[in-house]
């Protein structure tokens, strides 16, 4: 079980000593965070009483994240001062999680919280950079962050190379509300009805015959925030580590980023059902669904499953 919690300056002091070890443990494994070795622990250590100075200040923000036993095993912030013309605007610093807790969702779930801080002081757009050839690129491919572009030669990194970043941002739109939900509900029937009409437009297969609703761990409808359901998505277990994602939909016109709301939850979901990975299958002519799921941060695998051997399908899968 993690905990996410946001953390006054007198919070970053008392926790001070936990966060010290995750920053160390990251620079020490080769994370590109503005530290280079030799970087002790007592450094660590500093860095972060300084951020408490700037949270004290509310020039920053902080989130932890705690594992069962209240370790932390990760942070993440975000930058708030800003020039007069950037008042709707935040900078994601220093996301980090410890490897002991890699690929257990912890990163995602300090993003979301980030996100929903963000909207709550009315901040509109997101903005971070982040090491190219680095797994958190895909982490926030995967919640919607979109590339700006790339800058070489931009850090040192190890033995004096030089590395390059990736700017990265993500505009804050309207926020949908995703819940587990009946497949069985008016509002499920309604949603995989259309779904099915807009397949079959586009495939000619309206994918009914590759969804049992009583053969998935989740159903889930988003809701804009007058209560309408305007997409879904479901979860079909393939083994103890593997998911499949079926039924993807949203409602043309509803608004931007329903897709995406639907995908982080039912990662998030996955995650905390014990999934290492997903996997999902889309027609090759379906170009707008393959556009999104490589946003996404998706990649192509071999076809899996039923799918083997049919050239109109290509398979997708993303480690959690």
């Amino acid at each position: 079980m993690i905990t996410i919690a946001e953390l006054d300056g007198e919070g970053v002091r008392a926790a001070a000593d936990a966060l010290a070890d995750v920053l160390h443990d990251c620079v020490a494994h080769g994370a590109s965070v503005g530290f280079l070795p030799p970087f002790t622990v007592d450094d660590a250590r500093r860095f972060w009483l300084d951020v408490a100075a700037q949270v004290d200040a509310r020039a920053r923000t902080l989130f932890a994240a705690r594992d069962e036993a209240g370790t932390v095993c990760g942070t993440v912030q975000l930058a708030l001062a800003t020039p007069a013309n950037g008042a709707h605007r935040a900078e994601v610093n220093k996301m980090l999680v410890h490897t002991r807790w890699r690929r257990r969702g912890v990163g995602r779930r300090l993003l979301q919280a980030a996100e929903a801080r963000a909207r709550e002081l009315g901040r509109t757009l997101l903005v971070l950079d982040t090491w190219v050839g680095s797994g958190a690129q895909h982490l926030y491919a995967g919640l919607g962050y979109r590339t700006s572009g790339d800058i070489p030669r931009y850090a040192i990194l190890r033995e004096n190379t030089l590395g390059a970043t990736r700017v990265m941002y993500k505009l804050l739109g309207p926020e949908f509300d995703v819940a587990a939900a009946d497949p069985a509900s008016p509002d499920a029937v309604a949603l995989m009805r259309e779904l099915s009409e807009t397949l079959r437009g586009i495939t000619g297969d309206d994918g009914t015959a590759s969804f049992d609703p009583a053969g998935c761990t989740l159903f889930a409808i988003a809701r804009d925030d007058r209560g309408r359901a305007v997409g879904c998505g479901a979860l079909r277990p393939i083994d103890g580590e593997i998911a499949e994602i079926k039924r993807m939909y949203a409602r043309p016109g509803a608004g931007a980023g329903i897709g995406s709301a639907v995908l982080a939850f039912l990662e998030a979901q996955a995650a905390a059902l014990g999934c290492r990975g997903l996997w999902l299958e889309t027609r090759k002519v379906n170009e707008r669904a393959i556009r999104f799921y490589d946003a996404q941060g998706y990649l192509r695998i071999p076809n899996f499953g039923k799918y083997v051997g049919n050239d109109a399908a290509v398979c997708f899968g993303k480690r959690l």
